[in-house]
């Protein structure tokens, strides 16, 4: 079985949230503060036994909004888990919804709501709320589930464990040195580790024998009690040993200690190594544990919080390949690297966003399978345009589309230079695409799905368009996919670079400084001379000099650092530069 779904209402920054997911890995991502956190703890605290109840007693600020509480105020979060298999786990029958699911659901509410009551509350306060779990049902309406009254405890959810590990680790302390270390956890959980404990209690026995003969060991324990009665005194003080090995199973574990080992017999201290390093340690034994306790009948959900700190991009990717095939166990991590978001199993990809109605939801790119082949091909296609760059649309409040890298270096520029907006921090991102095929990104911010402000920058390339056509092929293909005051599209008429420098006059000091700071002051004057004796080749020549002989790229790279406040840019970029301030509320 596996999580399937979870409904969240009333939570934090969840008002009416509901994320799907496969049976597989699921990556969830999203820009900070988008709820990745409270997700996981929602998934706490339904299935986390090591939550103490006061934990699970949530408080005030808890409440979507921060919402003055009354006697109506409630919190709901209801997960659904689904498989073919449920025979299987007898001890989660009285839960189940149907043949195929069974669902959990944490409500926080007024103890009124809960039973009857002859008390008399005069006003709502938090200090008078409970929790409770229910079972079975497949509504997540607060009133239905209180009607149904299938109230469950923890204990019946045994057999589904959770593991959960946090970004904020002590990873020098977690790792080996106690009880609940991983070293000794993942020790205590190999089939054979009763004897392989009495083999190591064995030669610790004999080794800690000899050390407790040694002279001077009875002479430290006498000088210690002796201490200890003239502190305590003879009613309060106690007796004491010293010893080198504990009679407590456990303890033994603790004893052992992890190295790094650059060379043969050197052992060298832990703490020497990079968080990154330590982090990878952490996980390998984390996930070595999972794999030796696992049981077929038993159902595993392990929450990650950002497993790639520290950890450069290709370690990063290494990381998410081996996570994704834990066995036995569905694997949910939040992350905010483009590197994972790139190179994962596109399907299992869960995108938490914010609409412009600020409410909080969530889109998975790749899950629905379709019988269209053209839907198929465009999945295929964005697929492998994702790579690290371009998946940074996912962490953006609002994207510009563009053709390529030109645009990348200039619309930033224009932005920064020309009306003193730095599109970062205002989390916009531009993404250059690297085509004019438009179609497969367009369509992941469609109603239903990421429901950001989006607007593309297409050249207009006229010399293409039919005398019957007001657009070219790829213009026209991309404004079907238009939405009201949050997609748009905005061509121009030539390339980037024309429409930049329609003629010789326009932006004509700017134009000639690129080619001289490219070293290509030649190729200007040849320019010049070229248009001289006939204007009509501006464009022709301008282009070819700049995509043939400087390169478009290094050509913008020069442009984006040139660009000022007087720097004149054609219509149409002006319109889509006003169409993303005005919906993200940016003033010029």
């Amino acid at each position: 079985m596996h999580l399937d779904n979870i409904t969240i209402k009333n939570f934090r920054n969840f008002e009416n949230f509901t994320i799907n997911f496969t049976k597989e890995f699921q990556t969830i991502i999203g820009e900070n503060n988008i709820g990745k956190s409270n997700l996981f703890w929602a998934i706490r605290l339904v299935f986390d036994k090591n939550l103490s109840y006061n934990s699970r007693k949530l408080q005030e600020k808890d409440i979507h909004g921060f919402e003055k509480i009354d006697f109506n105020t409630n919190i709901l979060i209801s997960i659904e888990l689904k498989g073919e298999n449920l025979s299987s786990f007898p001890n989660l029958h009285t839960i189940k919804s149907s043949d195929e699911t069974v669902r959990i659901t944490y409500v926080f509410a007024h103890r009124t709501k809960f039973a009857p009551t002859t008390k008399i509350y005069e006003k709502a306060e938090i200090k008078d709320f409970q929790w409770k779990l229910f079972g079975s049902g497949n509504s997540t309406d607060f009133d239905n589930i209180i009607a149904q009254n299938n109230e469950i405890s923890l204990k019946e959810l045994e057999g589904i464990n959770l593991f959960f590990v946090s970004d904020f680790r002590n990873i020098n302390t977690e790792i080996f040195g106690n009880s609940k270390s991983m070293l000794s956890l993942y020790c205590q959980s190999r089939e054979d580790t009763e004897k392989e404990l009495e083999k190591v209690k064995s030669i610790l026995t004999t080794s800690s024998e000899k050390i407790n003969d040694l002279e001077f060991i009875p002479k430290i324990e006498e000088e210690i009690k002796t201490k200890n009665k003239e502190i305590a005194g003879k009613h309060f003080s106690f007796p004491v040993s010293i010893g080198v090995l504990t009679d407590y199973d456990a303890e033994v574990w603790n004893q052992l200690k992890l190295f790094y080992n650059p060379k043969g017999g050197q052992n060298l201290p832990m703490y020497i190594l990079g968080l990154g390093q330590k982090n990878l340690l952490y996980l390998s034994l984390f996930l070595s544990r999972l794999v030796n306790e696992q049981d077929d009948n038993e159902i595993n959900i392990l929450l990650i919080e950002e497993p790639e700190a520290h950890l450069h991009p290709q370690l990063q990717k290494m990381l998410f390949s081996n996570l994704s095939n834990t066995l036995n166990t569905q694997v949910f991590m939040s992350s905010h690297s483009t590197h994972i978001a790139s190179d994962c199993n596109f399907k299992n990809l869960n995108i938490i966003f914010n609409t412009l109605e600020n409410k909080v939801k969530s889109f998975s790119p790749f899950v629905e399978k379709s019988d269209d082949k053209i839907v198929n091909r465009n999945q295929l296609l964005l697929k492998r345009y994702l790579d690290a760059t371009r998946s940074e649309l996912f962490f953006a409040s609002s994207v510009i589309l563009v053709e390529g890298v030109a645009e990348q270096f200039i619309i930033p520029a224009i932005a920064k230079q020309k009306f003193g907006v730095d599109l970062t921090e205002y989390n916009i991102s531009v993404i250059p695409i690297h085509s004019r095929y438009f179609d497969p990104f367009l369509e992941l911010f469609q109603d239903g799905k990421l429901e950001i402000i989006v607007c593309a920058i297409i050249d207009g390339d006229k010399k293409e368009i039919k005398k019957t056509e007001e657009y070219t092929t790829a213009v026209k293909n991309a404004k079907s996919f238009e939405i009201k005051n949050r997609i748009e599209v905005f061509n121009g008429n030539e390339t980037l670079e024309i429409d930049l420098f329609p003629d010789y006059e326009t932006n004509k000091e700017i134009l000639k400084t690129c080619f001289d700071n490219l070293v290509h002051k030649q190729s200007y004057e040849n320019l010049v001379k070229a248009v001289t004796t006939n204007a009509d080749n501006w464009a022709t020549e301008l282009i070819t000099r700049i995509d043939g002989t400087i390169k478009k790229g290094r050509f913008a790279q020069e442009l984006s650092l040139q660009i000022d406040k007087d720097f004149k840019i054609p219509s149409y970029l002006k319109d889509a530069i006003d169409f993303i301030f005005k919906h993200n509320n940016i003033t010029v």
